[in-house]
């Protein structure tokens, strides 16, 4: 039996901030084994919906407050996070098929 590890996937949360009536910008990043996931953009009206949405998905605000402080001020950021919680974000989606 071969050790299909180091084939996971790792997602990582992407956050910039732009201009419009929903900026917070917010995507999902796959390294590793793609196949079968597609990341999703999806854009925020507030960092208050953004924080409500991290929170149902139960991301802690000590994972994602300094990143959500770092888009504020116009950097891009990034967090590591699980399929679970991508899931629950609508930030990926699965083929079916795989």
């Amino acid at each position: 039996m071969s050790d299909h590890t180091e084939f996971m996937p790792t997602f990582l949360l992407n956050l910039r901030q732009d201009k419009g009536p929903e900026p917070y910008v917010v995507s999902c990043s796959i390294v590793g084994e793609i196949t079968g996931f597609r990341g999703v953009v999806r854009r925020f009206r507030s960092m208050e919906d953004l924080a409500i949405s991290l929170e149902r998905a139960r991301i802690m605000p000590l994972r994602y407050s300094q990143a959500i402080f770092d888009a504020s001020d116009g950097k891009a950021c990034s967090f590591p996070i699980n399929l679970n919680e991508a899931q629950k974000l609508a930030l990926i989606q699965t083929d079916s098929t795989e």
